[in-house]
């Protein structure tokens, strides 16, 4: 668990090289690298989304060997989202409704549900789809291993990976090449589950205590096409308390085979706080690894990354990070200027 592997510490050392060698991973933004097999674009959690007011600099950050590595940093406040959203979703099992666009955005969705308008997140963002996207195609399934799996986590609390996990599952969505469902896998206070209001639905933790349950039948529908929601869920009768990792796994399994042609999106607890990252990091096809810029230390990213070294593609997020109006998004000439509609 100690020892470090070397693609990893190449893996890290290089990011922190380019961060001029800080001991706590300093700020990046959307950098351009060089990834086996795939690259990743960090992203910024709600809060930085809501708060931030202004662009700030920022370096870039290296990716090697076994996963990749980029990030984003603080961003303008998001305008408000205002793409069409065509047909309603229907109601979903029991006649529950589509999750709507207003308590999306209120969880911290800054990915238009229509895919129209442009910010700098959503470009971002959209960056680490299209990497997540060329991941799962290179990925082979194995057994015990599906490539549809991809699994957000980090190494603490607080470091923007639901925030990540939600706009991720909103961009593979709009992307229209698969159906999406983003998995609460945390269940703590304030998840995924929670923000959307649905703490009180059955999800993942009935799932993984009745195996004959139809995994479809538990899915909330959403106001963005092709996005479902499977909330964590209550305690079930039959297994009270936090299910057993593997448990956990065969229920997830057990989805993705029932929905061979949806990604699934999980939302991970932090690999220093529970064992559930460990357990599953052997049935995803990536693991993408959020860290904050300026709070997270090198060593717990090291010890989070080791936690999840059974997936053989690792990617950092870097969150948070500062930026310059001439290295980022925005800067030739505005991408407000591409999102509008013709005649606009």
């Amino acid at each position: 668990m100690n020892a470090e592997p070397r693609s990893r510490a190449h893996l890290v050392e290089r990011a922190v090289e380019a961060m001029a060698g800080r001991s706590s991973l300093a700020p990046a933004e959307a950098a351009a690298l060089q990834p086996t097999p795939a690259q990743s674009v960090p992203a910024q959690p709600a809060a930085a989304a809501t708060q931030a007011a202004s662009p700030q600099p920022v370096p870039a950050m290296a990716g090697a060997g076994g996963g990749a590595g980029a990030a984003i940093g603080a961003a303008p406040q998001a305008a408000p989202l205002q793409a069409p959203l065509g047909a309603p979703a229907a109601p979903g099992p029991g006649g529950i409704e589509p999750i709507s666009v207003e308590t999306l955005v209120s969880a911290g969705l800054v990915v238009a549900p229509g895919g129209i308008a442009r910010s700098r997140l959503s470009e971002e963002i959209a960056v680490i789809q299209h990497a997540v996207l060329r991941t799962v195609k290179a990925t082979r399934a194995t057994d015990g291993r599906c490539p549809r799996i991809v699994m957000v986590t980090s190494a603490r609390p607080g470091e923007g990976k639901t925030f990540m996990s939600l706009n991720l599952a909103a961009s593979l969505a709009n992307s229209g090449t698969r159906p999406v469902v983003l998995v609460d896998v945390d269940g703590k206070h304030m998840s995924i589950s929670h923000l959307l209001g649905h703490s009180g639905t059955p999800g993942l933790r009935i799932l993984a205590a009745e195996p004959s349950r139809p995994p479809a039948s538990m899915l909330i529908p959403t106001a963005i096409k092709r996005l479902s929601l499977l909330s964590y869920g209550p305690v079930p009768s039959e297994l009270p308390g936090i299910p057993p990792g593997q448990l956990v796994t065969a229920a997830l399994l057990r989805l993705a085979a029932a929905l061979p042609e949806h990604l699934l999106v999980l939302d991970t607890p932090p690999c220093l706080s529970t064992s559930d990252p460990g357990a599953l990091a052997p049935i995803a096809g990536q693991v993408l690894m959020v860290v904050e810029a300026e709070r997270t230390q090198r060593s717990e990213v090291e010890a989070a990354l080791d936690m999840v070294d059974s997936c053989p593609t690792l990617q950092l997020v870097l969150n948070r990070a500062v930026l310059t109006a001439n290295d980022t998004f925005g800067a030739y000439g505005g991408y407000s200027a591409y999102g509008a509609y013709p005649g606009s």
